[in-house]
């Protein structure tokens, strides 16, 4: 009688033909219920909202507009209108004219004429300034706000904005918008091109830049560096300041920043309007 020799084939062989049976007769997984309808309220969500944002980007600003001229306009109105009324019922009576009359006629000339002859007070306010009496007692006034803490704060800020807006003569004139290394090489960031000057010992060109802060532009360092050393971007200093108003959100679509492009400076005298000759490092 043989001995029979087991081999291992024949119940690999069996574990795969059951594997193979227990796979073909295995029901498939139903799709999940509910996926289609959750993608579709997910990319209508996101629909929604990028065009809900979209929507206040461009009803907000002119909101806010709306909101600020109208309160200039009101503004100058109330601080006026009385006068204005009480002159037209004068020459009402003066004339000889009938009450009933005057409303219609003070629905569109007066806000005009309020508006117009509170320009005009300011004018005369901003003319009596600049006279020696008059700016003795704007500096009487503001020695008596610093004297207050929070008045202090707020009109010296608001000062500060108004003037840099304005580009008065009591304003930093900022000539150019540039990019500087700052505070460290390799990186950059804005300033203002505010005048170039002498080096005394080797005749080199030197930039004086303001760097302004954000979001409060008016804040900043002044900084001396070589003029070649200063980059210029193509920017106006509107764009500037939105830029660093707005913490880098309302920022230009390209910006000179691998490459320094050199400053073409024209010295331009703001007092007497003589411009020199243009500088280039």
């Amino acid at each position: 009688m043989q001995a029979e020799v087991a081999t291992p084939w024949p119940g690999y062989l069996e574990e795969a033909h059951e594997m193979v049976t227990a796979d073909s007769t295995r029901q498939p997984r139903p799709p999940e219920r509910g996926s289609p309808p959750r993608r579709l309220w997910q990319t209508l969500r996101a629909l929604l909202r990028t065009r809900i944002l979209a929507g206040l980007a461009t009803v907000i600003p002119l909101w806010v507009t709306w909101i600020v001229v109208k309160f200039l306009f009101d503004t100058m109105r109330s601080a006026t209108q009385p006068i204005i009324e009480h002159g037209v019922q004068w020459a009402a009576r003066t004339t000889g004219s009938q009450p009933k009359e005057i409303p219609a006629y003070l629905e569109w000339v007066v806000p005009v004429v309020a508006v117009l002859l509170t320009l005009f007070s300011l004018y005369l306010l901003g003319l009596l300034t600049a006279n020696v009496l008059g700016r003795r007692v704007v500096l009487l006034l503001e020695r008596l706000f610093e004297g207050l803490p929070l008045v202090k704060t707020i009109y010296g800020s608001t000062k500060r904005i108004i003037l840099t807006l304005a580009g008065g003569s009591d304003s930093m004139q900022f000539q150019k918008v540039v990019l500087v290394e700052f505070p460290r090489p390799g990186m950059k960031c804005i300033a203002f091109l505010t005048s170039v000057i002498e080096d005394a010992d080797t005749g080199r060109n030197m930039a004086t830049v303001f760097i302004s802060t954000t979001p409060n532009p008016t804040t900043g360092y002044m900084q001396i560096l070589p003029l070649e050393e200063v980059s210029e971007t193509g920017w106006t200093v509107e764009e500037a300041v939105k830029l660093l108003m707005s913490g880098g959100i309302l920022s230009p679509a390209k910006i000179r920043f691998d490459h320094v492009h050199p400053v073409s400076w024209s010295q331009d005298t703001v007092l007497d309007g003589v411009a020199s000759e243009p500088v280039t490092p």
